[in-house]
């Protein structure tokens, strides 16, 4: 696959100083690739942890590592990758950040997501997947979900079919991926043996691979062939139907998709309602202003129901059947489908009306549209604990950041999980502040645009946003609904295995209301 355009005829993009760390660069200065500072090797920063090579300890503390890196070479910082892989560039300056994202184009290139998955898939004839894609091909896949996965209104009509369910077959896909991205984190920064021969890591890794698609593609290709028989407008059908009927897609590109829908909530979705529920644990005033919030919304899309139910059914007593005189007399019913046309004015559907009393727990799209609070939760449990490192990126042109020509090619590493805790950009930045993101708070301050990206950004933006936010907007709502929620132990941290996952004691008390 061809990575990287030309630099034949590149392009020079400029950014301002740098707001963070380290000296601003002169404006009109541009200083060369090779004056970027930082470390010969990529463990001579470490010190006494010089392992981080071989060490799972060290690889552990990868994100304290990228801490280091700022605080000892400032907003920009060249690293050996080694083992001939060349140089990465990291960038902690969210003016370098819109620059980098600015150069994208309708095409992004990336470092793959997961590069042992990536070679894993193509082993066994499968789709690499969006993340471990470049090009015409990912184009290709991205534009075709498009419309399904990221426009909110489209991902609103999945909400009622979504419940917290546990059993021992999800049990045993955690522990898949515990193991998975352990075995990932550690072959990432050792020398790509696996590639020229079966190493005893990479065999773990592929026994893993193959029980888990083994056992989600039986589910897969079940759930296919049921929808494949089934008759539905477009308004009724489930994500996947969607999917199978989209032309531009084939049965490989479905299989991946949903495969990563459900590995990725795995993988990201379980680690962040970790960290939420942690966040509403140990704030007690948060979690009890979340709570009557939470009934606040549902009482009042319950009594706008009871109130739409009664005149209809007043109308219809009346006249005994539904006439176009019971529909002139239902002028609170209009009115809800005017409202609801505002709100959600593409592709949502209008429920039928209830023949029994909501309960509680019944988390509506209405609902959810009057939980500002709960989102401001969840943003600030992204801010201060983000699943991942970096977002990267290889530029199709040359750049310059903080000052220094970056080639085209050259890897750069933004690393907005390090700036989202920074002290010049952030007030008090390790507290869990929920006003902060508050429109009408007084504790609210205008944040520069990309200090905060726990999703990406532009083209590359993740795929499952919708769907992730969802999930954690409806299970923390019926959470916090019917349970006063506690954590007894240590404060949970994180640890790098890929991804930023949870270390420590995440057993929660759930006492019921």
């Amino acid at each position: 696959m061809k990575r990287c355009a030309s630099s034949a005829a590149s392009t020079i993009t400029s950014s301002s100083t740098c707001p963070v760390a380290g000296a601003p660069a002169s404006s009109t200065t541009i200083r060369s690739f090779e004056e970027i500072p930082g470390p010969s090797t990529i463990s001579r920063i470490l010190g006494k942890n010089r392992s981080l090579i071989r060490s799972k300890k060290s690889i552990a503390h990868y994100y304290d590592w990228l801490v280091d890196l700022h605080k000892c070479y400032g907003p920009i910082v060249k690293v050996n990758q080694g083992f001939g892989r060349g140089y990465v560039v990291h960038v902690f300056d969210p003016e370098d950040a819109r620059q980098v994202f600015a150069s994208d184009g309708r095409q992004p290139f990336i470092v793959p997501l997961q590069e042992t998955t990536q070679r894993y898939r193509e082993m066994k004839g499968m789709n690499p997947g969006l993340g471990n894609l470049n090009g015409d091909e990912w184009y290709r896949l991205r534009s075709s979900i498009q419309q399904v996965m990221m426009r909110p209104q489209a991902v609103q009509n999945y909400q009622p079919s979504r419940s917290i369910a546990k059993d021992e077959e999800q049990d045993s896909a955690c522990n898949f991926f515990i193991v998975q991205k352990d075995i990932n984190s550690r072959l990432r920064f050792a020398f790509p043996f696996y590639k020229y021969f079966s190493t005893p890591k990479w065999k773990k890794m592929v026994k893993l691979e193959d029980k888990f698609y083994r056992e989600a593609n039986l589910l897969i290709e079940e759930a296919i062939q049921k929808l494949r028989g089934t008759s539905q407008t477009e308004e009724e059908m489930k994500f996947a139907s969607l999917l199978i009927n989209r032309k531009e897609l084939n049965d490989k590109d479905v299989a991946i998709i949903l495969l990563s829908m459900f590995s990725d909530g795995l993988s990201t979705t379980a680690p962040m309602l970790i960290y939420n529920l942690f966040n509403i644990a140990s704030n007690r005033e948060a979690q009890d202003k979340l709570r009557q919030e939470v009934n606040t919304a549902v009482d009042r899309d319950k009594e706008a129901q009871d109130k739409l139910r009664q005149e209809v059914n007043i109308a219809v007593d009346r006249n005994k059947e539904i006439t176009p005189t019971v529909l002139s007399h239902l002028p609170f019913l209009r009115a809800c489908i005017k409202e609801t046309f505002r709100l959600f004015p593409i592709g949502t559907e209008i429920s039928r009306i209830p023949q029994k009393d909501l309960v509680l727990s019944e988390i509506t799209p209405t609902v959810l549209s009057h939980l500002p609070f709960l989102r401001a939760c969840i943003k600030e449990t992204f801010r201060l604990f983000p699943i991942g490192t970096e977002i990267s990126r290889i530029p199709q042109k040359d750049l310059v950041l903080s000052g220094y020509r970056v080639p085209t090619c050259t890897p750069v590493d933004v690393n907005t999980n390090v700036l989202m805790k920074s002290k010049a950009l952030f007030e008090d930045p390790l507290s869990f502040q929920p006003t902060r993101w508050l429109r009408d708070s007084t504790a609210r301050h205008d944040f520069h645009p990309f200090s905060f990206l726990p999703f990406g950004f532009g083209p590359r933006m993740c795929a499952g946003r919708r769907f992730a936010e969802q999930d954690l907007l409806v299970v923390l709502c019926r959470l916090v609904q019917n349970f006063r929620i506690s954590h007894r132990h240590s404060p949970i941290e994180q640890i790098y295995e890929t991804l930023l996952l949870p270390k420590g004691c995440c057993d929660f008390h759930f006492e019921q209301l």
